[in-house]
Parts: C-alpha cells; structure tokens; sequence
C-alpha cells in the first residue's frame, strides 16, 4: 500500500495543542508495517532505494487521534478515527503549526508522547494462538525492553479475550488473518481513520500498531495486529517472513504500542540512517529489514534504543550510563573501525563522539557498544589477553566492574583493562592486564 505523497496537517500536533486546554488527551497513534521483502530483499537489506516509480510515504504523518486505553472492537471492527478537536478549524490549524514536532534523534523518532509509566507495562495476548505464535519474540523483546529502560516489563501468556478492556499499563497483541485497515488513500501510514478487523477483511501483510496516551505525554497503553499469513499452519514463519525476518516485524510492533514511530528520514519507503556498525536499519525503520545477524529483533545502541531511553527518562528511571570511556593522553576507548564484527579489537583512539566511543554501562555489568558487548577473549586471565567485541551473551567473559581508582576490572580474573605499553598512539591495543599504578590502567566512565 502507497501513500499519495500529499502534505497533511499531523494531527499529533493538534491533539498536543487541544490536550494543553484541557478539551483532549495525547492521541494512540497507529502505525502499519506491511511489504513482506522477499528473498533477495531479505539478503540485501543495505539497498535502501525505492524502485523507480515507488510513491511516498506519509511517514511524518501517521497518527490517529485517541483518547481511549480500552479501545474495544464493536461488532467486529475497531475504529481509531480522529476525534473532532476543540478548538475552531482556523485556530486548531495554526495551533498546530506552532506546535512542536515529537522528539527525535539520528534513527529514532518518538510518536508524540515523551514519557513511559513509571510502573511499566506487562504485555498480554488476546488468545492463545497468539500466545503461542508471538510468545517467544515478545519475551526476548521485553527482557531487551527492561535492559535498556530500566522499568519493568512483564509478559503474562494466560489469554484475555478479544473483547478485553485494556487499562493503563498494559499492551496487548494478537494474530489476525488481515487485521489492518489503513486509511483510505493515504497509505499504510495513513494520518487518521484506521480501523482493525477480525473477519480478515483488512489489507494482506500488512500488521499494525497502536499506542494509546490517556495521560498527557504519556504510554499508557498500547495494542498490536500481526497478520496470520504472516505463520504457516504449525506457527512458525513463512518462508517469505523467515524468522529472522519475524523477530524485527515483532519488536518493530512493539515498539509502535510503547511510543516509537517509524524511524525514516523522509517520504520515501526505506530512506532510514543505517548503522554504522552494520550497515543496516533500525528496527523501527519501515520497512523492517533492520539487523539480519543475532542482534535481529533487539532494539541497537545507536538507533532505536536512544528513544526508549528517553521515554523511560521522562518515567524517572534511572538509566544505565552512557558515553564516552576516556584513559591515557586523554583518548577514548574504541571499537576499531566502528565494525561489530565479533572480535573486532578493542583500541584506544582520539575521542570523536561516534558510535564506536558510545558505552552504555549494563547494571549486568556489561560495556555495550554498537549492539554488542565487552569481552575479553575466551574468558582467560593471562597478561595481555585479547580485549573485543562480541554478542552479548551473559557470560563472565563479559562482566565489568569500576572500582574506585577508576580501573575497569574483569569480574571473573580481577585483572583490569590496560594500554598496551601505555603508549596514546591511535590504534594502541587495549588488553587484559594485572592491576597496578600505572596510568594507563585508569579510565573515566560515564556515570
């Protein structure tokens, strides 16, 4: 489904305007994820380029307007049309050009809402094909969830029923055969008048999100829509989805019920930043090629996870630590050439603000960058052992801790992060080393 490319007003800056007088809450703001890639789209997600003649997208302008947590299907159907502002057509219109756009950075964007609650969310299923189907993905999706926030994220598999009043604080998601209607003419990110249906009338492959903020700037809720077409009969991928495939499709929908909006930088389908790392998308780019390695279905360090944080930051929690790790000659701890390539060595470089300085500090004593973690090689303790890059994988070979002369120590051989020789060339190699007095052993971790 394509958009007509027309310029609309986003109604997300007109319910903002008219949640500020009181007349309104933050609208749920629905997004679809539809374009299954096929074989050799999978295998080359790098190729971001629409085919010639592919129409627009209205990626900056697809919000539907409401108010509601229990959003309920009535005789089958579930409408999210916008709701009719307070304010006069000519005074909403430029109230809402005045209104400032949702929050985003360099591959990430929020819907409008800038706040998770503080009591996080637990993610439920309307029945237990769903259950079963998208059970594992939203169960490595929400333990991601809880990693990079902070704030829990619980899942409960016990069916609610398609007819459940969902309250504030719960996400519930499901399978439907062709359970989104986009609205009309505009495309599968259409602005307002979504619907979802349950008789399999919708649009094929195509799934969709919605999130809900009853609460100024807040996710206080959220519901999902994955079209069955996209399982075989026994529940598992297509062969057109494939499971790496599936895992992005799933956290991309999760995303959307939590407050991320597509992370595309203008019109076009696919025209998303890729990782420095990779090469490849985020997850919440649209479509949702994203990682094709282990880290598929993961929320990344440089990407999708910066809006997460910052929706978990307007809840008050306190998140892990992010930045740069600077040491001797005052230069940073590196991931060399920005490649996270498992093993990729670990080196002391001028500090430069990339993504290959930018360590967030796990409270599972991780030093993640790029998507992977610290590791120190086949977890051995001798001088001078090989410091890397890996899948992050909870073993001891990557646990970390700082104790108070700012040395960064191995948990598992009390031995410490060292410059080689303490020279502050760049491209010194960090490595493993009993801990001393020398200089070149202390670092500055972001707190």
């Amino acid at each position: 489904m394509r958009g007509t490319g027309k310029h609309r007003i986003s109604v997300v800056a007109v319910a903002a305007v008219a949640a500020i007088v009181g007349a309104l809450q933050l609208p749920s703001t629905a997004f679809g994820t539809d374009d299954v890639p096929d074989t050799a789209r999978i295998e080359t997600p790098a190729d971001s380029v629409p085919p010639a003649g592919d129409a627009p997208e209205a990626h900056a302008e697809d919000s539907a307007v409401h108010g509601s947590d229990g959003t309920v299907f009535r005789n089958g159907v579930m409408s999210l049309a916008a709701q009719p502002s307070a304010l006069p057509g000519a005074a909403a219109a430029r109230s809402a050009a005045a209104a400032p756009a949702p929050p985003q950075g360099e591959g990430w964007k929020l819907s409008g809402a800038t706040k998770w609650l503080a009591t996080g969310y637990t993610i439920k299923f309307y029945d237990q094909k769903s259950a079963d189907r998208l059970g594992p993905y939203v169960r490595a999706s929400a333990a991601d969830l809880r990693r990079i926030t902070n704030l829990p994220v619980a899942v409960d598999t016990k069916p609610v029923g398609w007819d459940y009043m969902r309250p504030k604080g719960e996400v519930v998601i499901g399978v439907l055969p062709r359970p989104c209607v986009p609205p009309a003419g505009e495309g599968t990110m259409g602005s307002t008048g979504w619907k979802v249906v349950r008789d399999g009338s919708g649009t094929a492959n195509l799934s969709c999100g919605f999130t809900s903020s009853s609460v100024a700037e807040t996710v206080t809720s959220g519901h999902a829509y994955i079209d069955e077409s996209f399982f075989t009969p026994a529940g598992k991928p297509t062969a057109a989805m494939g499971e790496t495939y599936m895992r992005n499709h799933i956290s991309h929908e999760l995303g959307h019920t939590l407050g991320l909006t597509h992370a595309n930088r203008s019109l076009n389908r696919g025209d998303c930043v890729k990782g420095s790392d990779s090469g490849q998308f985020p997850v919440m780019c649209s479509p949702a090629h994203a990682y094709q390695d282990k880290r598929a279905g993961t929320y990344v360090q440089q990407f999708d996870v910066q809006g997460l944080r910052r929706l978990a930051a307007g809840a008050g929690a306190v998140l892990p630590p992010q930045g740069r790790v600077a040491g001797i000659g005052s230069k940073c701890l590196d991931v060399k050439g920005g490649k996270a390539a498992n093993g990729t060595q670990i080196q002391l470089y001028t500090c430069n603000g990339t993504a290959a300085q930018s360590w967030i500090l796990g409270k599972d004593g991780t030093f993640r960058a790029l998507g992977k973690c610290l590791d120190n090689a086949r977890n051995a303790s001798t001088d001078g052992n090989r410091i890397g890059l890996h899948d992050c994988n909870g073993s001891a070979a990557q646990r970390w801790s700082v104790n108070a002369k700012g040395q960064i120590v191995h948990v598992a051989s009390g031995k410490v992060l060292d410059v080689t020789g303490g020279a502050t060339a760049n491209g010194t190699v960090v490595q493993l080393h009993a801990a001393n007095t020398n200089k070149r052993q202390i670092w500055t971790t972001p707190k």
